[in-house]
């Protein structure tokens, strides 16, 4: 693995704000939590820290915030250490903002709320989309396709060990738009497979197989979920054998660049012949529909930023920079086990 990969463990979504949180900070044996700090302050800190670790040549993991792309967190695998960003807007559980009458983070939450109502309607938008191919699919070609691809990637491939995962999210509906750091997580990767198909053509699906056959197989696997629906997964890799499978559709649609890439096709496979071209016009009603729904829920996150950029200042027109230097340098020495 290279030095230094990005991701995100938060997003908005058609199931609400969801965090895999626990899934990359529990193994850890020292995490540092900052509480609301401002943006600046904790990309500051992170490249401090990251310096330091670049020097020392640690492995590193971005975490970035799924509203604004700025960076909310670090992980130093290495040392078992991590630090992370909480905002405002975000809930977990007994947070000191539920007791505080502040309207300006009422508001922002209000509009990440409505966010999730709006995605939630696009996902129900996405349903019927995916039923038009759910009724044409060969699912007897579509489960043998799945069994030759864990034969060819898998096959005899076995480590004496109990296999494990970790949850995380590759990209995020950003107030930038979708961004994904598909490219930088698979930087690495030998062998890399692009997942074509349609809504509802089992792509998902396929992926959660290959990662329960992995680890039955012992191996350690990186599950990336959809930002959109969480319950899915669009990517899959396992670092120990050089592999990674992704859904390579809109919004992240990428085609191979290296020789040893390759396609696997799922609609060509196992889909019904001309489709497509049957439900053109449903499709596309669908498609404009969906991509409406999903601009009006990105707006709220639009919305959200301001408002959050709003508290932001507040806090940092309040900060003692001298006692922001030493809570840094303390977090610092913390983070990278300094002695």
């Amino acid at each position: 693995m290279g030095n230094t990969i990005h991701y995100f463990i938060n997003t908005n979504s058609s199931k609400g704000f969801v965090s895999f949180f626990k899934s990359n900070f529990e193994p850890l044996e020292r995490v540092i939590k900052l509480d609301n700090y401002p943006t600046a302050i904790v990309e500051e800190l992170i490249g401090k820290a990251s310096s330091i670790a670049t020097e020392k040549g640690y492995q590193q993991e971005i975490i970035h915030s799924c509203i604004d792309n700025s960076i909310e967190g670090i992980i130093l695998p290495q040392l078992k250490t991590g630090l992370l960003n909480i905002p405002a807007y975000i809930d977990y559980g007994y947070s000191v903002y539920k007791l505080m009458d502040n309207e300006t983070v009422q508001d922002m939450q209000e509009a990440l709320t409505k966010s999730h109502e709006y995605f939630a309607k696009a996902l129900k938008i996405h349903d019927d989309w995916e039923k038009i191919y759910i009724t044409n699919m060969n699912f007897a070609k579509m489960n043998q396709l799945t069994s030759d691809t864990i034969l060819k990637i898998l096959g005899g491939h076995t480590q004496n060990k109990k296999g494990s995962s970790v949850n995380r999210l590759f990209g995020a509906s950003t107030i930038h738009g979708p961004i994904d750091y598909i490219e930088n997580i698979t930087a690495d990767i030998e062998k890399r497979y692009f997942i074509k198909g349609r809504p509802g053509t089992g792509k998902s699906t396929f992926l959660k197989k290959i990662a329960e056959r992995a680890m039955i197989n012992g191996y350690h696997v990186e599950i990336y979920h959809c930002a959109f629906d969480p319950n899915s997964l669009d990517l899959v890799v396992i670092r120990d054998l050089g592999i990674c499978l992704f859904d390579s559709t809109s919004p992240h649609e990428y085609f191979p660049s290296r020789d040893s890439d390759e396609i696997i096709d799922i609609y060509q496979e196992a889909v019904k012949e001309h489709t497509d071209e049957e439900h053109k016009e449903q499709i596309a009603q669908l498609q404009k529909q969906y991509k409406e729904t999903v601009a009006q829920a990105i707006g709220c996150i639009n919305k959200a930023n301001r408002y959050h950029q709003i508290y932001q200042e507040d806090v940092l027109s309040k900060i003692n920079n001298v006692k922001c230097k030493q809570s840094m340098n303390k977090a610092i020495v913390k983070l990278l086990k300094i002695k």
